[in-house]
């Protein structure tokens, strides 16, 4: 079928090399112009929908052709050598810029006239284009070397003689074969640690928003393991014929190339768009691709959307089949001669080999319940353990059981109701769960999140990977080997007496992404009418719902306001009302945020957020909750700053003194050991006229304090900005204020690069000298940070929105920026500001890949709210300076 549809493509005619002197400029020019049109012939045939499956093996036969003939042309008798074909090309399949791999076989290397042939011919090859891995090897040689490497030995297990002498062929492959090196059962035991290494390289998931289409989890190399596993233990050359001798379903075999294909038309697109062998597939590449394959942008989703949402749902068919596939191979080759070691675990189940299996897999056609008690079980059985081969199939040969009847099974949504009522220690149910099909059987609308992804470069996972990714973060907490690692979140969840309560709402707190309008709002309804389904009771719903629809609030509040006002954490407090919603919706959003992207989460936000559950967690303590007086707050923050200072024997006069100039504002919303410190660093600077900067930890360990004592002076905070952007060093808040004598006390907390607060004392100790340096004349320094804005963001269009909020409790007007994340960001919000002749008085950077949504308080050089006209003409000088950068 295929050799019959390869024939009718319209390939071009393969010159015939011979008649033109070897190697001449003649015989070069034709063979390019042959690879050129055979090329473009492909292209075209791939544009008119033609199978890539017969393109791929047409170009492979194209080039056999002319090897054959660039063989005959350099005079290489067949008894000499034969030219082999491995790898990919070993077999037949050539995207448009995949690599040539080619073994020279030859009876001998000493040969003087066979190596005078060969390297010619190899220099030819790389003179009309071709990109060759090639090696000249003995067939003893092929045997000594495959023994050593195993990429060697996989690589010849897929190789076919293009032309040359086919004994000599032969030798090698029985020098090679599993009865000489190799025999199937190290074979397999070393492929699946390649395997297991290639997962750790990918983070394990299938789901990174730039895949690798051959390495990720789900990738062609998946398929590939898979036959290269049965081609050596089955001596079989095809997957087909695997399915027709029983060791694996149709259906499976259908699964597997229907989603093999799949990535092999984006593959040759991406080859194609590229004009190499390009196999990752990158934000700058993900349009293009899209387009070159048909996708147009829907209402619902961008063009490149649809394209990830069809790869990712690929990619996870053939990671489940070929996971399932390679546990059944496990089961022929490494246990076919070991005594079936089986403990019972009830009359169902029991463990094979440390593997959970059902005791009689037929069971589950005429007991559909068991599609849910094996996850059940596997939840309950300590160790985290797999489940068998032969049990996985029977769940995903029945699933079709799972119709809107058994969805109304009182016993059966009992059942699901269960499963997640169980403090799970463990991931891999969840996941079993949901790659078998089982989730999405009984709850119909995760399907439709399932590989959906968003565009951007916050989101590092599609929607269902990231909903799994937070569970998992969750079970960790309830696992007390990882207790250390945020013992907050683990003691809340070893208390837990309803575990229902979060595992649903992880589970439905992104449900309704992709539908439009906001999905917290439409999540906490779906959520709610889920839990009156599993007839759960109206507190317990509630709950759930509650915490899909607030699942963003906490973040919010940690990052973008003030948590050290008291008014902030009473507002908040009012929110959750209790201690239950508070225990819930903390862990829920440590976990959320940590499944999001490996880059999001910092020590910062760590902090933030344990410190606003804390505080929270002591005000909702309190008997009842007393009116914030704002003069009793700053009453307490200055008696607790003035012990600390006299306990450093500071002079009490001079504390009096230098806290007169400052406004009652500093003190409501500056932390008592931040007053202290910069007071101590104030009064011990005395009369210095240089600038004075300070830089300690921060009081909660998880950030770096940048503290500047200086003259107030117009674009202060874009020169700060400025240079510690220069420095490699990312601005998480600033808090500015200016005493009645012209003084600065602004101060600014800072991250590495890797999110993690400045370590070195060298490093400190540069970042304060430049900063003294450069203060001392900032209208003579350059604003311009000196760092490109790396290929990934500029594929992302982030148009720049400015929004003025009303808030009563600010005294200042408030306004919110988003924009594109690029250097020198805060630099120009500080020039456009400071061309407006304004003030910054506080600011808090929350950057979610590749923007930033920035919350700041400005007035007028007089302290005023800005008016109308004053907003516009901010809003207008910000959007010029951001465009400028």
């Amino acid at each position: 079928m295929v050799s019959r549809v390869v024939r009718s493509l319209p390939l071009p005619s393969c010159p015939k090399l011979s008649e033109y002197p070897t190697g001449s400029t003649e015989a070069i020019s034709l063979s390019k112009h042959y690879l050129k049109e055979t090329a473009q012939t492909l292209a075209d045939a791939f544009d008119n929908k033609v199978s890539v499956r017969h393109l791929v093996i047409a170009r492979s036969t194209a080039l056999d052709q002319l090897l054959t003939q660039i063989w005959a042309s350099f005079g290489l008798s067949p008894h000499q050598a034969c030219l082999v074909a491995v790898g990919g090309y070993g077999r037949g399949e050539l995207h448009p810029g995949s690599d040539i791999d080619l073994l020279f076989l030859v009876t001998n290397k000493s040969s003087q006239t066979v190596e005078s042939l060969l390297q010619p011919l190899i220099t030819f090859l790389w003179d009309i284009g071709l990109n060759i891995g090639h090696s000249v090897r003995t067939a003893k040689e092929c045997r000594q070397q495959a023994e050593q490497d195993i990429t060697i030995a996989t690589n010849l297990i897929e190789s076919r003689v293009i032309v040359g002498e086919q004994a000599l062929f032969q030798v090698m492959r029985k020098l090679t074969g599993p009865d000489s090196i190799w025999p199937a059962r190290d074979f397999y035991e070393a492929k699946i640690a390649e395997q297991k290494a290639r997962y750790r390289k990918y983070k394990g998931t299938s789901f990174e928003l730039e895949p690798n289409l051959k390495g990720n989890p789900g990738g062609l190399r998946d398929v590939q393991l898979v036959g290269w596993i049965a081609k050596r233990y089955f001596s079989s050359e095809s997957l087909h014929d695997l399915a027709n001798r029983g060791v694996f379903t149709l259906r499976e075999y259908r699964t597997l190339m229907t989603s093999q294909l799949f990535l092999w038309r984006v593959r040759f697109a991406l080859h194609t768009i590229t004009g190499r062998g390009e196999d990752r597939l990158l934000f700058q590449h993900q349009k293009k691709v899209a387009e070159y394959l048909g996708f147009e942008d829907k209402s619902e989703s961008l063009a490149v959307e649809q394209l990830m949402q069809k790869y990712f749902r690929a990619a996870s068919k053939i990671r489940n089949v070929t996971e399932l596939l390679l546990q059944v191979f496990e089961e022929v080759i490494l246990n076919q001669n070991q005594t079936l070691k089986i403990e019972p675990i009830d009359e169902f189940f029991q463990i094979e080999n440390d593997r959970i299996a059902l005791k009689d897999p037929s069971l589950v056609a005429e007991m559909p319940e068991l599609l849910l008690k094996t996850f059940i079980t596997a939840a309950k059985v300590p160790g985290n353990k797999h489940v068998s081969a032969t049990t996985l199939r029977a769940l995903r040969d029945n699933r079709h059981l799972i119709d809107a009847k058994y969805r109304a099974n009182d016993d059966y949504k009992a059942l699901f109701l269960e499963f997640f009522s169980i403090k799970h220690t463990g991931d891999r149910p969840f996941f079993l769960l949901k790659r078998n099909g089982i989730l999405a059987s009984f709850l119909p609308m995760f399907e439709k999140i399932s590989g959906q992804m968003q565009f951007d470069m916050f989101h590092a996972y599609s929607v269902d990977e990231h909903t799994l990714f937070l569970l998992k973060n969750l079970t960790r907490f309830a696992n007390e080997d990882f207790a250390e690692e945020f013992p907050y979140c683990s003691k809340i969840m070893r208390d837990l007496k309803q575990p229902q309560l979060i595992f649903l709402a992880g589970l439905f707190h992104d449900i309704a992404k992709g539908r439009g309008g906001d999905h917290s709002e439409l999540g906490a309804v779906d959520a709610y009418e889920f839990c009156r389904y599993l007839n759960m009771p109206e507190e317990e719903c509630e709950t759930v719902s509650w915490l899909v629809r607030c699942h963003l609030v906490m973040s919010v509040t940690a990052q973008r306001k003030d948590i050290s006002d008291p008014e902030v954490i009473a507002l908040f407090a009012s929110q959750v009302e209790t201690q239950q919603r508070l225990d819930l919706l903390y862990i829920l959003t440590v976990a959320d945020i940590r499944a999001t992207s490996p880059k999001l989460w910092n020590s910062w936000k760590d902090a933030l957020l344990r410190e606003l559950y804390l505080t929270t967690s002591r005000y909702l303590a309190q008997d009842e909750a007393q009116p914030i007086s704002q003069s009793a707050h700053i009453d307490d923050i200055k008696q607790q700053a003035l012990h600390q200072l006299m306990s450093n024997k500071v002079p009490e006069s001079a504390i009096l003194a230098l806290w007169s100039t400052l406004e009652e504002n500093y003190f409501k919303t500056t932390p008592p050991d931040r007053i202290a410190w910069q007071t101590s660093s104030v009064i011990k600077h005395a009369h210095g006229n240089a600038p004075l900067v300070e830089i300690k930890r921060h009081h909660n360990e998880a950030g770096t304090e940048v503290f500047i004592y200086t003259s107030d002076q117009p674009g202060l905070f874009a020169a700060i900005t400025a240079i510690l952007s220069q420095k490699n060093l990312r601005t998480q808040a600033a808090e500015l204020f200016t005493n009645n004598e012209g003084k600065c006390f602004d101060c600014f907390v800072v991250l590495e690069e890797s999110g993690k607060p400045i370590q070195s004392a060298s490093r400190v100790q540069s970042i304060r000298k430049l900063l003294q340096k450069k203060l001392k004349n900032i209208d003579g320094m350059s604003k311009k940070v000196e760092r490109h804005i790396s290929t990934r963001v500029k594929q992302f269009d982030v148009p720049t929105s400015i929004k003025f909020i009303k808030n009563r409790r600010i005294r200042y007007t408030q306004m919110e920026l988003t924009a594109l994340d690029q250097p020198g960001l805060l630099a120009a919000i500080g020039e456009a500001i400071r061309r407006c002749d304004m003030s910054i008085h506080s600011a808090r950077i929350v950057t979610l890949g590749e923007r930033v949504e920035d919350v700041f308080e400005i007035s007028t050089i007089e302290r005023e709210s800005l008016n109308k006209e004053q907003k516009q003409r901010l809003r207008e000088e910000l959007t010029r300076q951001i465009e400028q950068l």
